[in-house]
């Protein structure tokens, strides 16, 4: 019946109540830090902000809200158990000691820190830039501490240790190349095709905001036994390059139709 006293009861409820201001206090103080770092890079209308990109500025917005919540969390737990009378003093030193133990035989570990902090001081990629890197690639979701998230075409979500990442190849950084090669016979009439070919490439370039350059006929850049290779390219922006090469075949394969030219196919080799 001790247990159910007057003073147990409100020692309980004044230690139950302090726990939950705790847990309230660290949700608001998590919130505050989210907007304060949203507006530190998201740029606000009439404001001033630092310079980043948009994409890199996302990056470190995720990577320092990382930061600050693992604190958080850590400041919380460490109240938490002072409500419990535990000594929180002696944790901290062991959590360190057992942290310095760990951080020896833990050398993949280290390394995937390591890289991580180059990649985003190089600025090797950000948060959504399409990536490859070794067998996988994707659009790139989440820069954390120790991986990358990436999410494939299928929407499969590949999560890679930065220690395993060896190169990168960044298809969404300055403009992409449009290569479209036509096969054609010997007997084709070649002043009518580059005829054709250039009014394809007017017709598309005008039509599509999604090329910077061109495109443009280069010529014949090769000669085969049976057939030879007419390139048409154009610079385009990133990730948009087989969209316009779509483009350019399609309207290619009407001039074409329309005037009767054939183009080499395998049976006629």
């Amino acid at each position: 019946m001790d247990t159910l006293s007057t003073d147990f009861l409100l020692s309980a409820g004044n230690k139950a109540l302090r726990i939950v201001i705790i847990l309230v206090v660290t949700t608001l103080v998590l919130r505050f830090f989210r907007i304060i770092v949203e507006r530190l890079f998201v740029p606000q209308v009439g404001g001033r902000t630092f310079y980043f990109d948009e994409r890199r500025a996302r990056t470190l917005s995720i990577l320092l809200q990382s930061i600050i919540r693992y604190v958080i969390y850590f400041i919380a737990i460490i109240l938490v158990l002072q409500e419990f009378h535990i000594d929180t003093t002696s944790l901290v030193a062991g959590a360190g000691v057992l942290g310095l133990a760990i951080g020896v035989g833990a050398q993949s570990l280290i390394r995937d820190l390591i890289t991580g902090f180059f990649v985003i001081l190089e600025d090797q990629y950000a948060v959504g830039d399409y990536i490859a890197s070794g067998d996988m690639s994707g659009t790139v979701e989440e820069i954390g501490f120790r991986v990358t998230k990436l999410r494939d075409a299928n929407g499969v979500l590949h999560t890679i240790p930065h220690g395993l990442i060896t190169k990168t190849t960044n298809y969404s950084r300055g403009h992409m190349q449009a290569v479209v090669t036509l096969p054609l016979s010997y007997d084709a009439d070649l002043s009518n095709v580059f005829k054709l070919l250039e009014q394809a490439c007017i017709e598309v370039g005008s039509s599509m905001p999604e090329i910077i350059e061109g495109p443009k006929v280069v010529g014949v850049v090769e000669f085969r036994p049976a057939e030879l290779i007419i390139k048409v390219s154009a610079k385009t922006v990133p990730l948009q390059q087989a969209k316009v090469e779509t483009a350019l075949r399609y309207r290619v394969k009407e001039l074409f139709d329309s005037a009767g030219i054939r183009m080499a196919s395998p049976a006629a080799k």
